[in-house]
């Protein structure tokens, strides 16, 4: 449980990072909003060794399966891949999401 709370404050961090600098890239255009966003990105998967990778991962092949049950068979299994990948992008980038749910799971148990 303390090591989930950890993960969970790193998470926060690297989810503001992350956010505060594609934010300011928008509105900028500078190199150094991209390096913010790579160090987000950073911090995340190391907040994701503290735990919370299985939960990710579960979210993540939730959100596939919605690419198998609405295409037809040839391109649902190449549409589950990429839903699949883009989901575990969007969780690098932002780590907090998965990292509390499994913090509120652990929590309930």
């Amino acid at each position: 449980m303390k090591r989930l709370e950890i993960a969970q404050y790193i998470a926060l961090g690297a989810t503001c990072m992350t956010v505060l600098g594609f934010v300011i890239n928008l509105a900028t255009q500078s190199r150094w909003s991209i390096t913010m966003c790579g160090y987000g990105v950073m911090i995340g998967l190391i907040s994701y060794f503290f735990g919370g990778i299985k939960t990710a991962v579960k979210m993540a092949g939730k959100i596939a399966k919605w690419g198998w049950i609405i295409l037809p068979f040839p391109y649902d299994i190449v549409t589950g891949l990429v839903a699949f990948f883009i989901s575990i992008f969007v969780f690098m980038a932002l780590p907090i999401v998965p990292i509390r749910k499994a913090y509120k799971e652990q929590s309930m148990e």
